[in-house]
């Protein structure tokens, strides 16, 4: 039997450096797949004793289940767009912040935050090439347009995801020259973008 072991103060270190390289900048831990196979709720609360209180997932039972632990103040970021009225349904009810990555999902979650008579939050999600999903960065006019008709839905953060297989990878240097592109497209046409990660 495999027996996965995560050394605390090993992981304090890991938040520590990151936080140091972050410069202030919001911290988002991914808790996707069960926490990566640590368990979502141990980790989840782990972090948070170290400070972090943004967090992201990719399934609705992966909030109901920080939710359910107690995690209620803290941010989550849903980082699969969805067009599928009840998971956006839960996905409110569970105070959490959604991703807006096509005209589609900015229709669907404007239409279903309108029918509740509510705001949703949500972040725009570009993508630089990785494929994971999200307006593409040739697409601008589509981006400035979520921007501009979505009236029930608060855009209150943008990202990307990024990939590099080493450290200085030219590729990724060249997806996020490609992000900060779109950055200055939003900003030029009078748009805050919020939080920005990637």
């Amino acid at each position: 039997m495999k027996v996965l072991v995560i050394e605390r103060e090993a992981l304090k270190n890991n938040i520590s450096v990151i936080k140091e390289r972050a410069s202030g900048a919001c911290i988002y831990a991914v808790l996707t797949g069960d926490g990566f196979g640590a368990g979502i709720v141990e980790l989840a609360k782990l972090l948070r004793e170290e400070g972090i209180g943004r967090f992201a997932v990719s399934e609705p039972a992966e909030a109901a289940a920080l939710r359910k632990a107690g995690l209620v103040e803290e941010e989550i970021l849903m980082l699969r767009c969805t067009t599928d009225r009840e998971e956006l349904q839960q996905l409110l009810d569970l105070n959490v912040v959604c991703t807006v990555g096509s005209a589609d999902t900015g229709m669907v979650l404007n239409a279903v935050a309108g029918e509740r008579s509510t705001i949703a939050e949500a972040h725009i999600q570009i993508d630089t090439g990785m494929g994971f999903g999200g307006f593409l960065v040739g697409e601008p006019e589509k981006i400035l347009l979520a921007y501009r008709s979505l009236p029930n839905v608060a855009l209150e953060g943008i990202y990307t995801q990024l990939h590099a297989m080493r450290v200085g990878d030219p590729e990724c240097a060249h997806q996020l020259e490609r992000f900060h592109q779109v950055l200055d497209t939003v900003h030029a046409a009078g748009f805050e973008t919020g939080t920005v990660h990637a």
